[in-house]
């Protein structure tokens, strides 16, 4: 990466940590109580959070996946956007989740630990963002930690969303029936 960059190493650090503990902030002041409240902007807001979650699981799978394919001792331009955006996004998914549950009335079980998990994965994404001029092993390193912080969440998530995963439903458990005709098939 160029040393010739636009921004500081300060004003990166800023821009990174600046809007994730706004957002640690909104999450503690904004509680998940299970009650339904308005207005009806905000509230649909907050059904963007699974519209807009998919974006930042395909980027942030992507980098490291680029990253080990094209190694090199610098992150390419490609990268260093990827990773930006990335950040953004994760950002922007863990806003319109905290919309979500407080205007919607979302309540489950292991909200709270979706929520802090989903916190955990902006501030990693942004460090790993951070990180974009540190040697190869350091960003993808960095880059895996945000993935794997991101995939917790959105399976603590997923799993209110879609029940258990793992446990057979209703179809699955039928047995075939299969209708006896003699000499159908099998006598011509």
């Amino acid at each position: 990466m160029s040393d010739k960059s636009p921004l500081t190493k300060y004003a990166r650090l800023w821009l990174a940590l600046g809007p994730n503990l706004a957002l640690a902030l909104l999450a503690w002041w904004l509680p998940h109580d299970g009650e339904d409240r308005g207005p009806a902007l905000l509230s649909i807001a907050g059904h963007q959070h699974f519209i807009v979650l998919h974006f930042p699981v395909a980027i942030l799978m992507l980098i490291p996946f680029f990253e080990i394919w094209d190694r090199h001792n610098e992150a390419s331009l490609l990268i260093r956007r990827l990773s930006l955006l990335g950040a953004v996004s994760i950002w922007a998914t863990c806003v319109f989740g905290i919309l979500e549950a407080y205007f919607n009335g979302s309540d489950y079980s292991n909200l709270e630990t979706h929520l802090w998990t989903g916190v955990a994965g902006s501030f990693l994404a942004s460090a790993a963002w951070l990180l974009i001029s540190q040697s190869w092993r350091v960003r993808v390193a960095a880059q895996i930690v945000a993935v794997v912080a991101m995939i917790i969440a959105a399976h603590i998530g997923g799993d209110k969303v879609h029940g258990d995963l793992f446990k057979p439903n209703q179809e699955s458990t039928k047995t075939a029936f299969v209708p006896a005709v003699p000499g159908r098939f099998f006598n011509r």
